[in-house]
């Protein structure tokens, strides 16, 4: 692979998540809906979703019938294709399906690649052990499996990158970590995890999200932490029936095009006004990111609007609503997963990495131009910066084999992974 190694690294180091209060006492959810005429859905939405999207931890659905175990023909397959690709002398930008042949393998993809649209929104792909092969290597099949879930791969920061590594760096003493690292002492927001050593690094949990402008999430999980880390799913059509159910208003309040998004640009207007939820074309749509949502706390003299009470409330209902239909990954080293952005939220558990085991995963964004989904105008802001007109304005496109061993913090970070809003972003983005 000849593109370049980039510091494409999304890290938290500890900071805590802009929207702890989401999720807390501080915004209690609002109080069912007990009036006794029923109050009807926004205009254009049903007043209740029934797909086989709607699925929740209550439901016959199984993560475990989500994943795609490789035989070892197929993994043999794989490998053929990616010596295919690398005898071709190409960019590894360049891989797609025509240089990345599948001949038996590519249908069971195809099948996958509707369910994610059509079906419940879920794959994992399993059987590639990416201790076997070197970082060029595990990167040319992610994108050569990838490319049949999804041609398109979306622009993921203002810099052009098309590969992001989520990891958290080298084990190193944290701010907490001078005063809490004696033996039996523990996080205070884990008080079950007592730490031991001075050189674990604490993560902070994320809660329900998704990358907002992207189609399909994919995740290589190249290595797990040392304990938790677990990644969530919660499907939105699950959320809206029982949203609806519980207090109508909420959704109502979720529709509006009211919500203060933030969009990675310096100088002009920092936000654009979105509703988190939409209905296109008989598809529920959820586009929410409460790391994204409102003010930035550290940027000084920030001109986006604070939040309606009414909003908070609902951000609290919804990440309620989301933990109880809630469904745990069964995700191990080496799996490929593919989520369906626009109908599933996502999040993960609070994690440990250590000396032995650092959690590291490779992300995509990926569109599927024949199966996608027709993008509202009211949330095409985010989508236009990575699959639109402002993406293609991006010529450089990086494609990173491994994060660059010294990390860069940037002077702007909500907490989410999906995001990251540099001083020096000064383009369309």
């Amino acid at each position: 692979m000849t593109a370049q190694i980039h510091p494409a690294v999304s890290r938290s180091f500890l900071d805590p998540p802009a929207w702890t209060g989401h999720d807390k006492s501080e915004y209690p959810a609002p109080p069912p809906h007990r009036d006794e005429a029923p109050i009807p859905p926004p205009p254009g939405f049903p007043s209740r979703i029934q797909c086989p999207m709607a699925w929740s931890k209550n439901s016959d659905v199984s993560p475990e019938s989500q994943i795609l175990e490789l035989g070892p023909n197929e993994v043999v397959e794989v490998e053929q294709a990616m010596t295919h690709f690398l005898s071709l002398e190409l960019d590894g930008s360049e891989v797609a399906r025509e240089n990345f042949p599948l001949p038996t393998l590519g249908a069971r993809l195809q099948k996958h690649a509707i369910d994610i649209h059509r079906g419940n929104g879920l794959c994992i792909i399993r059987g590639i052990r990416p201790g076997t092969y070197s970082a060029e290597v595990n990167t040319i099949m992610f994108l050569g499996l990838a490319s049949y879930i999804g041609a398109q791969r979306g622009v993921q920061t203002a810099k052009g990158a098309m590969l992001i590594s989520v990891l958290e760096g080298s084990p190193r003493e944290t701010p907490w970590d001078s005063h809490k690292s004696q033996p039996g002492a523990e996080h205070p927001d884990n008080p079950e995890h007592v730490f031991r050593t001075a050189v674990l690094i604490y993560v902070y949990k994320q809660p329900f999200h998704n990358d907002m402008g992207c189609e399909i999430l994919a995740m290589h999980i190249r290595n797990c932490a040392a304990k938790g880390g677990g990644t969530y799913v919660a499907s939105a059509a699950a959320i809206y029936n029982a949203v609806m159910k519980a207090n109508p208003l909420v959704v109502h309040t979720l529709a509006q095009r009211n919500w203060p998004v933030q969009i990675a640009r310096q100088g002009t207007s920092q936000f654009v006004l979105a509703p988190l939820l939409a209905y296109e074309s008989g598809n529920l749509m959820i586009s929410v990111d409460p790391g994204r949502i409102g003010p930035h706390p550290a940027v000084i003299g920030n001109q986006i609007p604070e939040l309606l009470p009414a909003q908070k409330e609902a951000l609290a209902l919804l990440q309620k609503t989301a933990v109880a239909q809630q469904i745990k990954l069964p995700t191990v080293q080496g799996d490929m997963v593919f989520i369906n952005n626009w109908s599933i939220l996502h999040a993960r558990d609070s994690y440990v990495d250590n000396g032995m085991a650092a959690r590291h995963l490779v992300r995509l964004w990926l569109r599927n131009p024949e199966l996608g989904q027709t993008i509202p105008d009211s949330m095409k802001a985010p989508w236009e910066a990575s699959f639109g007109a402002r993406a293609k304005k991006i010529v450089n496109r990086q494609y990173p084999v491994a994060p660059m061993p010294e990390y860069i913090e940037p002077k702007f970070t909500n907490g989410s992974a999906a995001f990251v809003m540099e001083e020096s972003d000064k383009s369309d983005l």
